[in-house]
């Protein structure tokens, strides 16, 4: 080929996809301390600005090398590329080099980086990156001595807020803090709707549960599920410190949130690890009943904490539940919003259940591990009012999609797995062993189920009792057995009682009616393939030869397909029908097809399926008869129809 093509990439198409926030308006917030937790910072300070709908985020970590190149690229072209990265799966969260990405969906982003040994900070500011930026941008940085002046030039006139915060950040803060190594990245108008809902950090009036703090805990990489404080939460201390050394565990970074309490601004240190509450202490713990002593377990206090690790195809995966009465993680989880109470704006119903997590980071919720049958035991777990009532957290290298708020395919393969799910079942029955809260909600649960299902099951037969006295109906008045007697009508989906009502009644019928060879007794009823075998009237054998095909609906139409085939049927038994057109087509779903024929034998009473033959040719000589069973009764039967009034009132 003289002129090879190839295919085009749309830098700027795919950038403006990859920086939108999709799943929340913190996700940045998330992403950038991912990175900071994989550049092993120590520290981590984020700074708000409200007024600028933006941030500062700076962290110690070995900053953004521009020279070196790992993996094909350096760090510093990695963060601001699409697909490229320093980073290895398995072992950083970030190795997919597209959540810093999130960045320049903002008027504007300057990135402050400088490395281990050199003498001066490098800077790059880029307006509008989502729109400017792309595969011919120079990214090449720029060197400066006094970093400070490049926050001034940016915030000329900055507003009280913004003052306190460049006030902060000033020459003192990059000499000591910011003097060796490290990256700050400031985002100026970032595109997030009502901004200061979710970004102020603000202790104070209206603000008190800040939603960007709250998120840092139950969301990201600070927040990581591995950092139990056993003695704090009451994890078994043996078995937490198998998590102590997994890949990538670190409770040393320090993360720092800038904020205003009482009107003073300062930095707010954010506690490392999920938020796991408290276990119970000594004047809790005497008031506290198990699930077996309380009336309600909605009303629970009750607490209990069980952790393992297991190892499943080289790598190490973490578990860990943590059973909080539903009354207790109401009173305890005080920032969390609820049903009718508007907090942080992380609801509390959102960190209940089961979730997975990779490499520390909270993923997304899967309950549905318990429809795996070997968790059988343990499916009730999977009901909304059980979830109240605990958190399961599984953590692993799992591969995540791009955004990382979901598995792959892959992931969940691997969720899916037979041996997995048997360790998971492991740790379910251990804690089931050591746990007897644990085992106390099972059993209470267990035991609330069967009354519900007990409780709906009578409900139910109540509800059909009363309705029975409204139905349709009907009396036999030449039958002595049944003259006075009312039989209740079949309704849709009640095909069970076509076939129970045609087979009385065809032991009824005598062999002189001239609707005699309408009818022939059933002699089995069964609920997988065609309902009934039957013999006519007259027949006392049981060869095969004399023996005919039933199938029972509520009603039938030939504008649908016919669920057996055709050349097994020698009945189709409806209890009421809409007559067809003469030789109207009618097919079943094993290509088989025929024509409607209305005959003068069925006369207001069904029809015949004639001339039946496959799609392929191959004739079928035989005749379905398609009746409907009220018709035929009242032709064969002397009945008495009664409709009751639809409003009238059960008595």
């Amino acid at each position: 080929m003289d002129n090879p093509k190839y295919p085009v990439i749309s830098y700027s198409h795919i950038l403006s996809e990859l920086s939108v926030n999709r799943k929340d308006p913190c996700e940045v917030i998330r992403e950038l301390i991912s990175n900071s937790y994989d550049a092993r910072a120590n520290n981590i300070e984020i700074y708000p600005l409200l007024q600028e709908k933006g941030f500062i985020y700076f962290d110690d970590g070995i900053g953004l090398d521009e020279s070196q190149e790992i993996n094909g690229i350096t760090p510093y072209v990695a963060f601001f590329s699409i697909g490229k990265s320093t980073k290895v799966q398995g072992e950083y969260i970030g190795y997919k080099c597209q959540g810093s990405k999130l960045c320049f969906a903002s008027k504007k982003i300057t990135v402050i980086t400088r490395c281990q040994g050199e003498l001066w900070w490098r800077y790059k500011s880029i307006d509008n990156p989502k729109n400017n930026l792309n595969e011919k941008f120079n990214i090449s940085s720029q060197y400066h001595d006094q970093p400070w002046e490049i926050i001034n030039e940016l915030f000329k006139r900055p507003k009280n807020q913004t003052r306190n915060v460049i006030d902060q950040l000033n020459k003192d803060f990059f000499k000591s803090k910011f003097n060796a190594q490290g990256t700050m990245i400031i985002v100026e108008e970032l595109e997030v709707d009502n901004f200061s809902a979710y970004y102020s950090s603000d202790d104070y009036g209206s603000q008190i549960w800040s939603y960007l703090k709250h998120y840092i805990r139950f969301n990201t990489r600070h927040g990581d599920m591995r950092i139990l404080r056993p003695a704090n939460t009451g994890f078994p201390e043996r078995r937490s410190i198998s998590f102590t050394q997994t890949l990538g565990y670190n409770d040393q970074c320090n993360l720092f949130l800038w904020s205003k309490k009482k009107s003073v601004y300062s930095l707010q240190k954010i506690k490392a690890g999920y938020p796991y509450l408290d276990k119970p202490d000594q004047t809790e713990e005497i008031k506290i009943k198990t699930p077996s002593q309380i009336s309600s377990l909605n009303n629970g206090n009750f607490s209990a904490r069980y952790c393992s690790t297991f190892l499943h195809e080289e790598t190490t995966f973490c578990i860990v539940l943590a059973i909080d009465g539903h009354r207790r993680a109401l009173n305890k989880y005080e920032e969390l919003s609820r049903k009718g109470q508007k907090r942080s704006g992380i609801r509390l119903a959102d960190q209940r259940g089961v979730f997975i997590s990779c490499e520390g980071v909270r993923i997304c919720p899967y309950n549905e591990i318990f429809e795996n049958s070997s968790l059988k035991e343990y499916c009730l777990l999977d009901e909304a009012k059980a979830q109240s009532h605990y958190i399961l957290i599984i953590n692993g290298s799992f591969d995540v999609v791009t955004n990382r708020n979901a598995i792959t395919d892959a992931s969940r393969q691997i969720l899916k797995d037979s041996i997995f799910l048997d360790n998971i079942k492991k740790f379910f029955d251990e804690a089931k062993r050591q746990l007897p809260v644990f085992r106390e909600l099972i059993e209470r649960l267990n035991k609330e189920n069967q009354e519900e299902k007990l409780e709906a099951y009578t409900k139910k037969l109540g509800v059909l009792k009363k309705g029975v006295q409204n139905r349709n109906r009907f009396k036999v008045k030449n039958i002595e057995q049944l003259k006075d007697k009312w039989i209740i009508q079949p309704e849709i989906g009640e095909e069970h009682w076509v076939g129970a009502l045609y087979t009385m009644f065809s032991h009824l019928v005598t062999v002189d009616s001239p609707y005699a060879n309408l009818w022939v007794r059933p002699l089995t009823f069964s609920g997988v393939g065609l309902d009934s075998i039957a013999v006519p009237l007259e027949e006392n054998s049981l060869k095969d030869i004399v023996q005919r095909g039933l199938e029972y609906k509520y009603n039938f139409s030939p504008i649908d397909q016919y669920n057996h085939p055709f050349i097994v049927t020698n009945f189709i038994v409806c209890w009421d029908m809409f007559i067809p057109e003469n030789e109207e087509q009618i097919e079943d779903v094993y290509d088989y097809f025929g024509y409607v024929s209305l005959t003068d034998e069925l006369k207001d009473i069904g029809y015949e399926v004639v001339n039946i033959q496959s799609r392929t040719g191959e004739i079928h000589n035989a005749t379905i008869k398609v009746i409907s069973l009220r018709q035929l009764l009242n032709k064969t039967f002397d009945c008495e129809w009664i409709m009751p009034p639809t409003s009238g009132k059960s008595s």
